[in-house]
């Protein structure tokens, strides 16, 4: 991983079109702009955050601040730098955000197809604690995982 990656909050709109290319790589179901957009506008609770490599934005991940709870809404990095450890720089940094907050857990939903992201999640501490079922769109079930912190 090259040391000249940093990771910074989503202030200007703009960022979402360069986190949609990345949503459309990352995800066989990606959720559109326009959601991004009215969460980040409008969800008083909604956090983003990208990570920046030369200049460039390669990954990001939106986070929901509701009192000591935190929801992970979205994380990705692009599908050309993922295995290079980005993730584990994200989530890394999203934990010790939080934990300076004084916030006690983190939840968030994964399918439960998507190996590759329960993997990473489970690396992090992350545990299933319940499945809501047919959560996404195509009718699959999710896994509610949670880590305290």
């Amino acid at each position: 991983m090259s040391d000249n990656v940093s990771i910074h909050r989503v202030e200007d709109v703009n960022d979402f079109n360069a986190i949609m290319e990345i949503e459309n790589r990352a995800f066989l179901y990606p959720y559109p702009i326009d959601l991004f957009i009215y969460d980040f506008q409008h969800h008083p609770y909604s956090e983003y955050y990208k990570l920046i490599l030369d200049n460039t934005i390669i990954g990001y991940f939106g986070i929901w601040i509701i009192f000591e709870d935190v929801q992970i809404t979205t994380i990705a990095v692009h599908p050309n730098y993922q295995g290079r450890g980005y993730g584990d720089k994200m989530m890394e940094f999203l934990i010790n955000y939080v934990k300076e907050l004084g916030c006690r857990n983190i939840t968030l939903e994964v399918r439960v197809s998507n190996i590759k992201a329960l993997n990473f999640y489970k690396k992090h501490l992350f545990e299933i604690v319940g499945v809501r079922r047919r959560y996404y769109e195509n009718g699959e079930d999710a896994y509610l995982m949670k880590r305290d912190l």
